[in-house]
Order: C-alpha cells, then sequence, then structure tokens
C-alpha cells in the first residue's frame, strides 16, 4: 500500500495526465511527469516534470529513482521501456497489459480468446494477406495500422479492392487489420478499476456519441437495454480478470441492432468517456487510478445524478474563447480547460459536464451551452 506522501510517477503530460496529478496533488502525493513537451498540460499542476522522450531509458529510469509508483496517461510507450522499468519499481497497468492493447491484432485476438463477441478480422503483412481478407472478410471493411491510430486516425474505410490497395500502401510498412465493418445501434464504454488486491469496480455506462471519429458526447446512464448493460459489464470483468489489469481503464463498445454487444477496443488508462465521473460519481476514474496503483481500497463508482459531457474542440481560428457567461452562471454545470497554448484544429481544448434530473435535460443544456462558445 501506498500512501499519500509518497510520489506519483506519470508517462504522459496531456491532459489526462492532468486530472490524474490534479487528483494525486488533492490526496496529498508528489507528482513527477515525464513528457517531450515542456510545460505540458500535466506539467502546469504537478510538481515536478522530466522533459524528455518516451523512449529515453535514461530519462525513465530517473523517474523511476524518484518515485514509489509509476503509470501511464496513453498506451503509446514502448513495451521494452516498460520492462525495463519494472525491474525496478511497479509500473501500471504493467507490459502485459500495454502489449496486448496497443496492438490491434493482438487485442482482437485477445477478445477471440476469451470469448468475447468481437468483429471478423484478419493480420495484413503484405498484398497477398490483402487479397485473402478482401475474400474472407469482404466488403464494407476498415484497414488500421496496428499501432498508433487515435481518433480516426490510422484507418480507411474499404468499399472495394481499389480502396484496399490504396489504403495498404498509404500505410505500407506496418502491421495492418483488416475488420468487418460492423453495423451497430450505438456505441457505449465502461470504466472500471481494478487494484493490486484484485478488487474491482465498475462505473455506469457511458453512451458515446462520435463526430468525424472523435468522441463528441458522452450521455450517461447509457440508453441501452438491460441486457445489453449486462453483457458489457460481464465482458469488462473477464478483460480484467483474463489481463490482470492494474489500474482505470476503458472498454469501447458496439450495442448491435439485436441487442448484443461487441467489444472494439481497450484503453488500459483513464478516458475521455469517462470524465463525467469527476463530478457525477462518489470516486472520479482519475481518483481510483491512483486508489488503484497503490493498491489502497477503491471507491464508490456509484452516479450521483445523470451526466453528459461534450467535448470542446478547437477550430484552428483562435487560441481563446468567448461565450462562457451563461455556462459560468449555470447550476450543475462544470467547465474544464486542459491547459494548452494552441487550439489546432479539432484538438480536445477542454470538456463541459451537466448534470441534471435526466439525461435528456443535462443533454439538452449542454448543447445549448457549447454552442455559445467562439473561438477568437
Amino acid at each position: 500500500m501506498i500512501t499519500p506522501g509518497a510520489c506519483i510517477g506519470i508517462l504522459g503530460g496531456g491532459q489526462l495526465g492532468r486530472m490524474l496529478a490534479f487528483e494525486a496533488k488533492r490526496m496529498g502525493y508528489f507528482v513527477i511527469v515525464l513528457d517531450p513537451t515542456l510545460d505540458c498540460p500535466a506539467a502546469q499542476v504537478c510538481d515536478q516534470q522530466i522533459v524528455a522522450e518516451y523512449d529515453d531509458l535514461n530519462a525513465a529510469l530517473d523517474l523511476v529513482s524518484k518515485c514509489n509508483v509509476i503509470t501511464y496517461e496513453f498506451e503509446n510507450v514502448e513495451v521494452t521501456i516498460v520492462e525495463e522499468l519494472e525491474k525496478n519499481i511497479g509500473v501500471y497497468p504493467g507490459s502485459k497489459v500495454l502489449r496486448t492493447t496497443q496492438h490491434r491484432f493482438l487485442e482482437k485476438s485477445f477478445f477471440k480468446d476469451s470469448r468475447i463477441l468481437v468483429t471478423d478480422f484478419a493480420l495484413v503483412q503484405n498484398l497477398n494477406d490483402l487479397k485473402q481478407a478482401a475474400i474472407k472478410i469482404g466488403f464494407p471493411g476498415i484497414l488500421k495500422t496496428c499501432r498508433f491510430g487515435y481518433d480516426g486516425k490510422g484507418q480507411r474505410v474499404l468499399k472495394n479492392l481499389k480502396d484496399a490497395e490504396n489504403a495498404f500502401n498509404e500505410f505500407k510498412d506496418q502491421d495492418l487489420i483488416w475488420e468487418k465493418m460492423v453495423d451497430f445501434d450505438k456505441e457505449c464504454s465502461v470504466i472500471a478499476s481494478r487494484n493490486l488486491s484484485g478488487e474491482i469496480v465498475i462505473y455506469p455506462i457511458s453512451e458515446n456519441i462520435h463526430k468525424d471519429n472523435i468522441l463528441d458526447i458522452s450521455i450517461v446512464p447509457a440508453r441501452i437495454s438491460e441486457k445489453s448493460k449486462q453483457q458489457a459489464i460481464q465482458a469488462v470483468k473477464t478483460i480484467a480478470e483474463d489481463l490482470e489489469i492494474v489500474g482505470t481503464f476503458c472498454v469501447e463498445f458496439f450495442v448491435l441492432r439485436n441487442g448484443e454487444v461487441m467489444a472494439n477496443e481497450i484503453a488500459p488508462r483513464p478516458h475521455n468517456s469517462g470524465h463525467y465521473s469527476i463530478e457525477a460519481c462518489y470516486t472520479s476514474q482519475f481518483e481510483n487510478q491512483l486508489r488503484a496503483v497503490c493498491n489502497l481500497p477503491l471507491g464508490s463508482p456509484d452516479l450521483i445524478m445523470p451526466a453528459v459531457m461534450v467535448n470542446i474542440l478547437g477550430d484552428g481560428q483562435g487560441n481563446t474563447f468567448s461565450g462562457a457567461e451563461d455556462l459560468l452562471k449555470a447550476k450543475g454545470v462544470y467547465l474544464h480547460l486542459y491547459g494548452k497554448a494552441v487550439a489546432k484544429a479539432q484538438r480536445k481544448m477542454g470538456h463541459i459536464t451537466v448534470l441534471d434530473q435526466s439525461v435528456d435535460q443535462a443533454l439538452e443544456k449542454a448543447l445549448n451551452l457549447r454552442q455559445q462558445i467562439n473561438w477568437i
């Protein structure tokens, strides 16, 4: 058990690291973040930043020398680096989880091996693999890079073999995965936390709406059937136990038109769709991430009130915004800004969480308030 007063090391200093650092400071921990960008969002609230690339082993070992436990805010840290760190300190989630979740083919294979419903898929490493996948899985499909894809990056929709060949040439020299396109009714995600003792808590399911492949809106509780909820929860429990995850993680699902739930991917860290938990749950996903990696008892994930979270994206036209007056006056409304200096187009700059008596009321209020924000 690692108690307050100890030092938490975080690999990655974006908005997730920032919110994790906020929570750690509130709980009485010291925080050191390793990130290549000077004055990154997390550095603005932590005790120290080590400015270095994530594959800089000497810098990572320096972080280890100063901390009592290591965690990370995103999954694109090299497994070999984490394996070296694990020789000297607890790193959670560990290299086993990282190796599986940062490679889409390994992740999909894990779902299949764990008897969790997943779309048809095939590994593509050459043109012959591509043609065989076209025959075996068919169109429409999606060709994705096995690594480093997020928010729609590193993937292309395939309607015919010509599309497939063009996408293959675009992504050449990388492992690729061909997935059968899923005809789904809704998308949802489940946040859960598991500590070293094996205790697990599961958050209310979030219904997610994406725009341009980026999460736009999260609605909690999700407007899906009880059958779908229970199937998703059971899948999350299986994933947590089979991978021996320690920390907060997220599993994204498709809800099919027949009510069945199909796993899409695992994020082995706090997730955008769990931001509602900061105000809407007794214990946020970030607090339970810290409790989990420090092997403290986990806090209640129960929902206090229905909630809607909407992302605030940059538009590439300005770096500050106006129109927040009504938002700041409104009851049950919480504005989070991430401290990013440049509001690039489609960049996540912050989010708004609205609590209300029903998700319909919260959704209407959240959309109206966000509409008033203008970048200048």
